[in-house]
This record gives C-alpha cells, structure tokens and sequence, in this order.
C-alpha cells in the first residue's frame, strides 16, 4: 500500500476523530486586525519566496523537516518557516502547532495551525488566504503538542502520524476516542 493510499484509507477513518487533532495549543493570542493582517503577510511572503519540491528531489531521501534556507522545500518546510517568523514577530510559539493530515486529493501534508482568541487559522502553501480549518478541505491526522504529536483520536505519539509507517499509521487510526 503506497502513503497516497494509506492517507486516502485514513482520511475517512479520522475524519471521525479531526476534532481531537486539532484541539486547541495550550495558549490563544487576542486576535487584532494588526495580528491578522501579520498572519497575512507571513503567509504570502513565504509562500511565493519558497519554490516548492519534494524532499526525495531536494535531499534525496523522505521526511526531511528542515528550515527551507536553500529557498526550496515542501509543505512542513513552509510551515515550519512560517513558525519561525511568526516567533520573531512575537507570536507565543504555544499558540503555533505544525498540523499534518490529508489534502482532500488524499496526499499527506502539513500546515501551521495558529489558535486565536477567533479560533484557529490555518497558514498553509497551497494557498495565500488565512483559512479555519474546516474552510482548507483537509483531514487533519495530527497536531503538535509540546515536544510530541496528538493524533485525531486523542493518543500522544513521538512522530507526527501522517509520517509514520502504514502499519503503525493503520494502528493509530483504529484507536478509540
């Protein structure tokens, strides 16, 4: 079974479970026109300066999370850019999450999920505008917590589950709420 498949078998069974994987950040920021419009301009800026490719194409190799500071990289690399410089703006990192899931055409991705005192905002490379999660038409499989992952059933894992193994990723999504 290739990831696209797991993904697209996934995403049915934790679409039952999406409400746990984005559970909130343990900290929300007052959501100001100043801090949206911060949001905005993050959002754009790093997605036409970082010419998305694949981790396979740029490293040779899969799953490669890294700062894209060769101006390439893929969907956790926007993110975790977009993390960073919302860091640098003053942002509480509590309240930024990498997100990974499923785009609605079944491949694996990752977004960066900002909880606000309006609820959350997704910043995401597919796309320039500042969307709730339910407006992307993703499946979230995962969010970040602390140092570790919450999956959309609610189980604390090491990794973030879009990444993981498809035997351990069927496992997951098998797990009750």
């Amino acid at each position: 079974m290739t990831r696209k498949s797991a993904a697209i078998m996934l995403a049915g069974i934790a679409g039952l479970y999406a409400g746990a994987a984005l559970a909130k950040p343990s900290r929300q920021v007052s959501l100001t026109s100043e801090r949206m419009a911060q949001l905005q301009q993050v959002n754009s800026h790093v997605n036409s300066t970082v010419r998305e490719v694949s981790d396979l194409e740029q490293y040779g190799r899969e799953d490669v999370w890294a700062l894209p500071t060769s101006g390439k990289g893929d969907c956790e690399d926007f993110a975790l850019l977009k993390r960073k410089m919302l860091i640098e703006r003053g942002w509480p990192a509590s309240s930024l999450s990498i997100t990974v899931g499923a785009t609605s055409q079944g491949e694996a991705h990752a977004v960066l999920t900002v909880s606000t005192s309006q609820g959350q905002y997704v910043l995401d490379n597919l796309t320039s505008a500042i969307l709730s999660p339910a407006q992307t038409g993703h499946v979230f499989h995962a969010r970040q917590a602390g140092r570790g992952w919450i999956t959309a059933s609610g189980e604390r894992t090491a990794e973030p589950v879009a990444d993981l193994p498809v035997a351990r990723f069927a496992r997951v999504a098998h797990t009750s709420p």
